[in-house]
């Protein structure tokens, strides 16, 4: 098979996956160029893909990479937004505030947010894409203990931010 059929046929079968990792990851319902240069990447270094991993694992792994050369970007025009936001007396809400609609969704996201890079990693691939341990060790290039270790501290911490009582509906609409 062609690498542009290939690629044509992973976009058809895991556009949804990336794109719904994507939102979470990024904390934003704009990622559509985002998707589009994950499947742009995977075409340029299909060559590089051993087999080894299942390709939506492998396409997840780019996305992840893509996603958080865009946060250092967007972290450094934040920072003169910042500066620019202490000037103006008027405040508006940021993009980012109204991604989420629902309230327990937003304080999950929120939660997930505040969380350090490997336990939102984690929070996102396991808890709310609910990929396998096996997938999210491939996805991040860890070992299958360091995963299972790191998603239950990633819980903890998520349990402690939002509260033991708000947790499992918080958790439960998170896929709604």
């Amino acid at each position: 098979m062609k690498n542009h059929e290939l690629i044509q046929r992973w976009f058809i079968e895991y556009h949804n996956d990336i794109y719904n990792f994507l939102i979470y990851y990024m904390g934003t319902k704009d990622v559509e160029d985002i998707v589009q240069e994950v499947f742009i990447k995977g075409f340029n270094h299909v060559n590089h893909f051993e087999g080894r991993s299942d390709p939506k694992t492998w396409l997840i792994s780019i996305a992840r990479n893509i996603a958080i050369d865009h946060i250092r970007k967007k972290k450094r025009h934040q920072m003169l937004f910042s500066v620019l936001m202490s000037i103006s007396s008027e405040k508006e809400k940021v993009p980012q505030e109204l991604v989420l609609e629902s309230e327990q969704k937003k304080e999950l996201y929120q939660a997930i947010n505040q969380l350090k890079a490997s336990y939102r990693d984690i929070a996102i691939l396991r808890g709310v894409m609910d990929y396998t341990p096996e997938e999210t060790s491939q996805i991040l290039n860890w070992k299958i203990a360091k995963v299972n270790l790191t998603y239950h501290r990633a819980i903890q911490s998520l349990k402690k931010k939002l509260g033991a009582e708000k947790w499992s509906d918080n958790v439960e609409s998170i896929n709604e």
